[in-house]
């Protein structure tokens, strides 16, 4: 939520025309230092989600689910309901015109992003552009791809997790390359994607897999002498090749280390990409009114887009993510569950004394020695088989029982001391001498 407001704050100032927020020779330009922190985010956790379900459906699904609906709300909002009610067009003319739909349809490819709308913010102090964040997000999208490629060739176990350190030295050489090339953009652009800011990015999001896939230790200083040592160098090329690492390094310290007084509830802080998607529109209608100071805009846009992201998330990205739940796997025995006994039966069964609650008074018959177990012979001469004196076992009963204490008419009735059997609904039925213990069907603990 932070790097979202900071975002707010880099546009407020070339959105009402005024130049530079930031001076030009600052080695680390705030704006770009958070888009770079936002990608180590989106690595680290991004690999932390496919270390917890290694599935190659569930984890697209999950980042379809997250990328997609935050960003085609915004956009089918501004085609379709702002955008008809501040364009110098006439509705119809506006509506018949094929940017207006193909403004919707590009920007849902992401790869193939639109930024105008007939008639829409012609004359403000950045003109064309209906939001300018979302140019961000096909890079978001490639670097998904390239991330999922690597898993599913197994960077994510240990023997294949070199092929991610090769990755990322190969994406800092190209990132050196062009920004060794004269001219802005000399890579031009894929697509709708420009590349040289693309693999920039990708330096960091990559630094963000490495230090999740390596748990690499987070230090809190380490990230505050690497900020001090980016700023000491100027600015140079030797500081841009750093920035990544310090910035990238320093956001996640940062967020692992966060203070936990500090913390809040998820729903104030969850709705920091919805505040991210519609601070560009916000800002535009506020320049469109007639705001020119850049601190009046930040003061104006920054609450309003909190809003709008914190809606967002509640009744956009939080229903779509739920779907994703729809994928799980069930598990692989699942036991049926019986209906819950009644409460009466539960209070019944745990308030017996006895360990085995169903006692029948069994019919007199000719009493057999009980067979004793063998036991070693001790001293030459074998012990005699049987209970030990004074412990003779009732001819009624196979092992001892403890018996109840005389104080509950129900203990007693199930103990056999009763003639009289319960009443009531949970009243037993007289079980035949021929059933086996385990085989009453009434007893409280089978049903």
């Amino acid at each position: 939520m932070i790097g979202a407001l900071l975002v707010i704050y880099g546009h407020s100032s070339p959105l009402v025309g005024s130049g530079e927020l930031f001076p030009p020779e600052w080695p680390v330009q705030p704006d770009e230092g958070v888009l770079m922190g936002f990608f180590a985010l989106s690595g680290f956790q991004i690999t932390e989600s496919w270390m917890r379900d290694p599935h190659a459906l569930r984890f697209a699904v999950k980042r379809v689910l997250r990328l997609w609906p935050p960003m085609l709300t915004v956009s089918v909002g501004m085609a379709l309901v702002v955008g008809p009610m501040i364009t110098t067009l006439p509705l119809g003319e506006y509506f018949r015109a094929h940017e207006t739909w193909g403004y919707i349809v590009n920007n849902a490819g992401l790869l193939t992003l639109r930024h105008d709308l007939p008639g829409v913010f012609e004359n403000n102090p950045w003109p064309d552009a209906v939001n300018g964040s979302l140019w961000t997000l096909p890079m978001e999208l490639l670097a998904y791809g390239g991330l999922f490629a690597l898993l599913l060739l197994g960077t994510a176990k240990k023997d294949f997790r070199w092929l991610t350190v090769v990755a990322l030295i190969g994406l800092i050489a190209w990132d050196r390359h062009l920004e060794q090339t004269p001219g802005a953009e000399s890579a031009g652009s894929l697509l709708s994607v420009p590349v040289e800011s693309l693999v920039a990015f990708l330096v960091a999001f990559a630094l963000g897999v490495l230090l999740n896939l390596y748990r690499i230790p987070l230090s809190p200083l380490a990230a505050g002498a690497g900020l001090v040592v980016l700023v000491v160098m100027g600015n140079n090329i030797t500081a841009s090749a750093f920035m990544a690492f310090a910035v990238s390094y320093a956001v996640i310290v940062a967020g692992h280390f966060w203070p936990s007084r500090l913390t809040v509830p998820g729903v104030w802080v969850n709705g920091s990409y919805g505040v991210y998607v519609w601070g560009f529109p916000v800002q535009q209608l506020l320049a469109m009114a007639g705001i020119g100071d850049q601190w009046l805009m930040l003061l104006c846009a920054a609450p309003t887009c909190y809003v709008l992201g914190t809606l967002s998330w509640k009744y956009v990205e939080d229903p779509t993510m739920r779907l994703r739940h729809l994928l799980d796997t069930a598990p692989e025995q699942e036991v049926e569950r019986e209906p819950d006994p009644d409460p009466a039966d539960v209070r019944t069964e745990r308030s017996l004394p006895l360990p085995e609650p169903a006692v029948r008074r069994v019919p007199e018959r000719p009493e057999r020695p009980l067979p004793a177990p063998p036991r070693p012979p001790v001293g030459g001469a074998q012990r005699s088989a049987g209970p030990p004196p004074g412990r003779a076992f009732p001819p009624d009963r196979a092992i001892p029982r403890r018996q109840p204490p005389e104080e509950s008419p129900l203990s007693r009735r199930l103990s056999g001391e009763i003639d009289e059997p319960p009443q009531g609904r949970h009243a037993r039925r007289p079980m035949p001498p021929e059933a086996g213990r385990r085989g009453d069907p009434n007893r409280l603990d089978r049903r």
